[in-house]
């Protein structure tokens, strides 16, 4: 048998570990290469959904903020709104001053679609003043 000289042995055996580092090596750059994207993309998605939220913040800050919230600004608003509810007051006691009439002539008519008619808004007004009854009880 002839006989390998030693050096040849060991030239062999680095270029089989530097063909195996190489293979190794590159086999962790495209993991890292994989991981980094992944990385990009998660963290361009978290970004994304972190700004629309600023976004969205600033917005109802913007609206809150054009809004007066002086001492006359709010007296002006509270006007507005007392202005409503004496509307709608009225529009409440003109309907119900005028319940009676049109309960006659419900009745009057001695047909069944206005004494119907008649009935759901009595049970509509009745649920009505139960609801503000509790509430303010």
């Amino acid at each position: 048998m002839a006989e390998i000289p030693i050096h040849d042995v060991a030239r062999e055996a680095t270029a089989t570990a530097a063909a195996a580092s190489r293979t190794a090596l590159e086999q962790l750059q495209t993991r890292l290469g994989t991981l980094e994207a992944n990385a990009r993309e998660r963290l361009g998605r978290a970004l994304g959904a972190g700004n629309g939220a600023l976004r969205e913040l600033d917005e109802a800050l913007a609206r809150v903020s054009s809004e007066d919230w002086t001492v006359e600004g709010v007296r002006r608003r509270l006007g507005l709104l007392r202005a409503r509810a004496e509307n709608l007051r009225a529009a409440a006691l003109r309907r119900v001053a005028e319940l009676p009439g049109s309960a006659v002539s419900a009745l009057a008519s001695g047909s069944r679609a206005p004494v119907q008619g008649l009935a759901r808004e009595l049970d509509r007004l009745a649920k009505r003043l139960e609801r503000n009854g509790a509430t303010k009880a």
